[in-house]
């Protein structure tokens, strides 16, 4: 034999191997059940893991979202105590940041002043009243809507998610802080902006928006009122919950609304 007939015999195993391989890919996948399971195992694989990537992503995105609403309580937070303890005209906003362990500059980076800071909770719990009602079931009492609404910021010892003390010391700040009373109606005003867009919207009564403004005030006027009196006792025997509940009740069922149902 040859050398060049050995190379050519040596060959053909090769050529054949490869019209093997070339067959097999035309082939359906009954064919080569294997190779079929090892794709589709690869392809759940790859979309377990894009599905993976996306939901740490979200994951850490709502991380962030966290952390920096965090950031802005602590720094409200921080700005409270401080007023309460100094007096607001003494507080700088080098301080407030220092307490927080931030700079300065990201203090500005989320309030545009002390005065802001110090009320920000109170605008926070305006967006949040509204956001619960628009949640409330529908075919429920407005009425009774708005009762569970501003009832379910409070807790056993006041507002609930606040430190301990903090929404009657909050009030007692703001009646002794002129400085504080234009940040404080702003902040009353857009939570009752906020509410009454809701009502209007539940209750499907779009060219009444005036009602609607009217509730939301008188509502959160009922509260006011029941924090006020619950404040000037020297020691209340009954939950701030159920005084301002009890004062919801009185003013709600009193209105129009008292038939009311949302949609």
């Amino acid at each position: 034999m040859t050398h060049a007939n050995a190379n050519s015999r040596a060959r053909r195993p090769l050529r054949s191997r490869a019209g093997s391989v070339q067959q097999r890919r035309d082939r359906p996948p009954e064919y080569s059940y294997s190779a079929y399971i090892a794709h589709h195992a690869l392809s759940a694989y790859c979309e377990a893991m894009t599905n993976a990537s996306t939901t740490l992503r979200q994951a850490s995105m709502r991380r962030r979202d966290w952390q920096k609403e965090q950031t802005r309580m602590d720094l409200a937070l921080a700005a409270f105590e401080l007023a309460r303890t100094e007096g607001l005209a003494k507080v700088r906003v080098p301080q407030i940041a220092e307490a927080v362990g931030v700079s300065t500059r990201t203090f500005n980076n989320y309030f545009s002043s002390k005065e802001a800071a110090i009320v920000w909770p109170a605008t926070l719990r305006g967006a949040r009243m509204a956001s619960e009602l628009a949640e409330r079931p529908a075919g429920e009492s407005l009425a009774y809507a708005l009762v569970e609404v501003v009832t379910s910021q409070y807790g056993p010892a006041g507002q609930d998610g606040m430190p301990e003390g903090w929404l009657d010391g909050f009030r007692t700040l703001v009646a002794a802080e002129p400085a504080l009373h234009g940040e404080y109606l702003k902040a009353q005003a857009t939570g009752e902006r906020a509410l009454a867009e809701v009502i209007t919207a539940r209750t499907g009564v779009d060219d009444d928006h005036l009602r609607s403004l009217v509730l939301a005030g008188v509502a959160l006027a009922a509260e006011r009122a029941a924090v006020m009196s619950w404040s000037r006792q020297n020691k209340p025997t009954t939950p701030l919950l159920r005084v301002v509940r009890t004062a919801l009740t009185m003013a709600l069922n009193g209105t129009v609304i008292a038939a009311v149902t949302l949609r």
